[in-house]
């Protein structure tokens, strides 16, 4: 089975290495955090088979879906926090030619244009290193754009704990670096963590080489999918374009969605949920 990166026993062993509570469900994890008091457990990117997972009492849920399945999370409790969201798919077990055909023509003309414009791509194990250049980079941008991707801490425990399979590509223009890529390997699967890079990195179309040098790294070693993160049309049309360009296939999400204790009870005995007990 293809488990996404939140599923996969590499995630929970680097979040019990930061030292949070991560409870095994069979078929996954759950996160344990606690809240202003209340105790909460989140599944992220679950599947049908969690949502009989045992969670401890007293406990609010929340479940990110990685497919939909409104029905069963509505039978079993769940209220809707946001709609689904979609996920960008590369199968890149037949890289070569028949990959690169797949691609959009200005994508694949884009990537031979950067094929001859002298950067050097090279691909290394990512260092432990918290003042490597590419996290100091995602995490000033993070801060300044008010958003938050995997944290620091976890992404050095990934490398720490699983050198292997954490790797950073990155891009070179007479000796100077323009521009680098992370990429978390669990399993079959391979996920497009976080990019930054130069003017001159866009200007010569290195991220679109950096991304097809990780293809010809990770296919031959067994990697069937590569996950190139969520899709915001709106907000970030261009990254958008540039996920989709490489002939990936789009997908919605399950959407976020919450229970409290009593509710799935509630739901079951065909009460409306928001109806108030009669004063006795």
């Amino acid at each position: 089975m293809l488990r996404p990166l939140q599923q996969h026993p590499h995630f929970a062993a680097c979040l019990r290495a930061g030292g949070r509570e991560v409870v095994e469900t069979g078929d996954g994890s759950m996160l344990l955090r606690r809240f202003a008091g209340v105790r909460i457990g989140l599944i992220s990117r679950g599947s049908s088979a969690m949502l009989n997972a045992p969670t401890p009492k007293r406990c609010l849920r929340i479940f990110n879906a990685d497919y939909p399945m409104d029905a069963a999370l509505g039978d079993h409790g769940f209220t809707r926090l946001r709609p689904p969201v979609e996920v960008a798919e590369w199968d890149i077990a037949k890289a070569g030619a028949g990959l690169r055909s797949g691609m959009r023509k200005t994508w694949r003309h884009a990537l031979d244009h950067a094929s001859v414009t002298g950067v050097k791509v090279a691909v290394t194990a990512m260092p432990a290193d918290t003042n490597h250049w590419l996290l100091q980079a995602e995490l000033a941008q993070s801060r300044r754009r008010g958003y938050r991707s995997l944290p620091l801490w976890l992404v050095l425990a990934w490398a720490s704990l699983h050198p292997d399979d954490a790797v950073i590509i990155e891009a070179r223009l007479r000796g100077a670096c323009i521009a680098g890529m992370i990429f978390l390997r669990h399993g079959d699967v391979v996920t497009y963590h976080i990019a930054h890079g130069t003017e001159d990195s866009h200007r010569l179309d290195a991220h679109r080489l950096m991304l097809w040098r990780a293809v010809e790294h990770f296919a031959p070693r067994g990697v069937l999918r590569m996950d190139l993160g969520t899709l915001d049309r709106s907000a970030h049309e261009g990254l958008a374009r540039f996920k989709t360009g490489t002939g990936a296939h789009v997908r919605k999400l399950g959407g976020s969605w919450i229970t409290v204790p009593g509710l799935a009870w509630v739901k079951r005995r065909g009460l409306p949920a928001k109806e108030k007990a009669p004063l006795r």
